[in-house]
């Protein structure tokens, strides 16, 4: 029998971040993240989306104000435990993929948590073979598809069993085959998912419900499809109806 999705994972309470030059990125951030579920944080550019994930896997200190709670504890500064359990996909691929070849990359992580060479490869393999992609170990990142590499970098991710998936707008730069090959890795992977995105559609095919982020703040909350075909609560927060709702 499956339980309940009444446990939060993550709660982010009042969570505030300003740049080095004074400009806000969050202000005052409250959501939580449901056993199970896999939710959409959909926005502008500068709503503050990356901002938030950067926080929740551990990559930027938590400031004076806010606090992020894993399992109903507190996390403070112990950024470590944040980085075990939420793995992040970043925006730009390029940035994770750095080693002589795929199979390298996807066990870099492993080996640099002490797992020796081999078992570390042996386990790289196994999670390239879950995504349908073992013949890309011995291929050289730089010389993927876009598509490829984000198939890597989340592999990369999975290898280090996170608890958590959180992924940077994974549908940037794709054509359209590949950006469905993502998809359908996404709705198939079985384990909670923060997906920030510009392409509600996507949020629309993998999440079952949003937060719209605008000015650092959540906006709106909703269950999908409903909160992404309220055309008005979007053009307030500078979005557009998905093209599956618009009229042609």
């Amino acid at each position: 029998m499956n339980r309940p999705l009444n446990r939060a994972l993550i709660q982010v309470k009042n969570l505030c971040y300003r740049y080095p030059d004074g400009a806000a990125a969050l202000n005052g951030v409250d959501f939580s993240l449901l056993e199970g579920e896999k939710l959409a944080l959909v926005g502008a550019n500068g709503s503050g989306k990356s901002t938030l994930l950067t926080h929740l896997a551990g990559c930027i200190p938590l400031g004076g104000t806010g606090d992020i709670l894993l399992s109903g504890r507190s996390v403070g500064s112990d950024l470590e435990r944040l980085r075990r359990v939420v793995g992040l996909i970043f925006q730009d691929p390029d940035d994770q993929l750095f080693m002589p070849n795929v199979l390298e990359d996807v066990a870099f992580g492993l080996v640099s948590r002490g797992m020796e060479v081999s078992q570390a490869h042996r386990r790289a393999l196994a999670v390239l073979e879950t995504l349908s992609a073992p013949h890309l170990a011995s291929r050289l990142p730089h010389r993927l598809s876009g598509g490829e590499k984000r198939v890597v970098a989340l592999a990369g991710i999975l290898a280090m069993q996170p608890e958590i998936v959180a992924l940077d707008e994974p549908s940037s730069g794709l054509d359209p085959r590949a950006r469905r090959r993502v998809i359908e890795i996404l709705k198939a992977l079985d384990r909670p998912m923060i997906l920030a995105t510009h392409d509600l559609d996507m949020a629309l095919d993998v999440c079952t419900r949003a937060l719209v982020m605008n000015q650092g703040k959540i906006a709106a909350e909703g269950e999908l499809p409903g909160l992404l075909q309220n055309e008005s609560l979007l053009l307030e927060n500078g979005l557009e109806l998905p093209p599956r709702f618009s009229a042609h």
